[in-house]
C-alpha cells in the first residue's frame, strides 16, 4: 500500500482549483501565499505560518499547504538559499557577489544571515507577487465560472 501517490496529490490539487466555491483571486492568493512562505527565511516555521496566515485571511488552506512545501524538495533548497543570498547582496551592496559561500553549512549561513534573511524576504515578496499575477491571469483565461 502506497501512502503517497502523485496521482492522488494531483487529483486533490485539481479538485481544489476547480472548486466552484473558490474565486480565481482566492486561488491565486492561496497559492502565492504558500510560495511566499516557501522562499521566506523562516525555515522550520513555514508551514505553521503559512497555514495560520491562510486561516487568518480566509484563504484555501490546502492550496497554501501544497505550495509552501516546495521548499522541502531537496533539489530546490540550494536554489532557494542562493536566491535569497544573492538578492540580499543586490539590496545591500548594489550587485551580485561572484563568490558564494557554502550556504548549506549552518555556520556559514549564520555569518551571512542578515544578507540572506533580507534577500529572502525581498525575493519571497517578488515570487509571491509575480506568482499571484501569473496564476490569476492564467485562471482568468482557462477557468470559467
Amino acid at each position: 500500500m502506497k501512502v503517497f501517490e502523485i496521482s492522488k496529490v494531483k487529483k486533490a490539487i485539481v479538485a481544489e482549483i476547480t472548486c466552484v466555491d473558490n474565486s480565481n483571486s482566492l486561488i491565486a492568493m492561496s497559492l502565492s501565499l504558500g510560495l511566499f512562505f516557501a522562499f521566506s527565511p523562516v525555515w522550520g516555521f513555514q508551514t505553521l505560518l503559512a497555514v495560520s496566515s491562510a486561516l487568518f485571511f480566509r484563504l484555501n488552506k490546502v492550496l497554501t499547504l501544497i505550495t509552501v512545501n516546495i521548499s522541502s524538495i531537496p533539489p530546490l533548497i540550494p536554489f532557494i538559499l542562493v536566491a535569497g543570498y544573492q538578492t540580499g547582496a543586490l539590496v545591500l551592496q548594489g550587485k551580485f557577489q561572484k563568490e558564494i559561500p557554502n550556504l548549506m553549512n549552518v555556520n556559514t549561513l549564520g555569518e551571512n544571515y542578515l544578507q540572506f534573511a533580507l534577500g529572502s524576504l525581498v525575493f519571497a515578496t517578488l515570487v509571491g507577487l509575480v506568482s499571484y499575477l501569473v496564476i490569476f491571469l492564467t485562471l482568468g483565461r482557462y477557468r470559467k465560472l
